[in-house]
């Protein structure tokens, strides 16, 4: 459908294709979609006015990501399993890879357990799984302030928030005031990014939270903290779900068996083939 204006031929097309040699056809959409608050089907069924505000509206939201600002940042939003989260700039960005967690948790088969997501920044983890597994008693935590108030944000905008409490804290720390803090499972995307690395991240990147990159001198410190604490908070025979980053398998692997408390379960791959999360049961 060509959608014209009455003093010119610019339409839809026009403005996806604009930008097409630096801004990805996806970009061009979700910026779209912001500006017109509208779904992705409607920018090819609807009628939309192109004049030239429009435009200069739509430049200026290409310009802020040609500048390095993620797309996600500039709408406020982030689709994650096919729900869309509030995000903010106090938020990791929700990310395809880190579907895999919910996905194995999802296909595993439980009936009604009780989950900790560690780190959930805005809350992705824990909403997506209270949203599928309404049985489930969900116990989200981080170190950030703010990312609790997105966090807890995004569970109202889903009707999640009855399934998941909050709270604030590094790690297990913030389980001090928590009733029975045993699990079944306890799930996480840590930051995994090595510390001299963070320099060269692309500059998108580079925008979201330190505290949500930064993994330490080799990226494992979180790791290392989950593998010694974790066996205080799970019940025998329960299990560990962890993202990881590129070439880190092997060494996440000694970290935990060095305890001879857990075993690994299985590593799973993601969409480009590389070993991206990690199974571990408690014995």
């Amino acid at each position: 459908m060509i959608l014209k204006t009455a003093d010119s031929k610019k339409d839809i097309f026009y403005l996806i294709n604009k930008y097409s040699r630096v801004i990805s056809r996806v970009e061009a959409e979700m910026l779209l979609e912001f500006l017109f608050n509208c779904e992705k089907l409607d920018l090819y069924v609807r009628d939309f006015i192109i004049n030239k505000t429009i435009e200069e509206l739509y430049d200026m939201l290409a310009s802020r990501r040609l500048n390095g600002e993620s797309v996600q940042h500039i709408t406020g939003r982030a689709e994650f399993m096919g729900l869309d989260f509030i995000v903010t700039k106090d938020v990791l960005i929700p990310r395809p890879e880190t579907e895999i967690l919910v996905n194995e948790i999802l296909g595993a088969g439980f009936i009604a357990p009780k989950i900790l997501d560690l780190c959930t920044g805005s809350g992705n983890i824990a909403v997506s799984l209270a949203k599928s597994m309404p049985q489930a008693e969900i116990i989200a935590t981080d170190i950030s302030e703010n990312a609790l108030k997105i966090a807890e944000k995004n569970a109202v905008l889903h009707q999640a928030s009855a399934g998941i409490k909050f709270y604030k804290g590094n790690l297990f720390n913030a389980l001090m005031f928590a009733k029975n803090p045993k699990f079944d499972i306890i799930v996480c995307n840590p930051p995994y990014i090595k510390e001299a690395e963070i320099p060269f991240l692309q500059k998108e990147v580079r925008s979201e939270p330190l505290i949500a990159l930064n993994g330490g001198k080799d990226g494992l410190d979180f790791y290392r903290d989950i593998a010694k604490e974790s066996r205080k908070f799970l019940r025998k025979g329960s299990s560990i779900l962890l993202e990881m980053g590129f070439g880190q398998r092997e060494a996440i692997e000694d970290i935990f068996l060095s305890y001879n408390i857990f075993s690994i379960y299985r590593v799973i791959r993601d969409f480009s083939g590389i070993e991206r999360a990690i199974w571990i049961n408690l014995l």
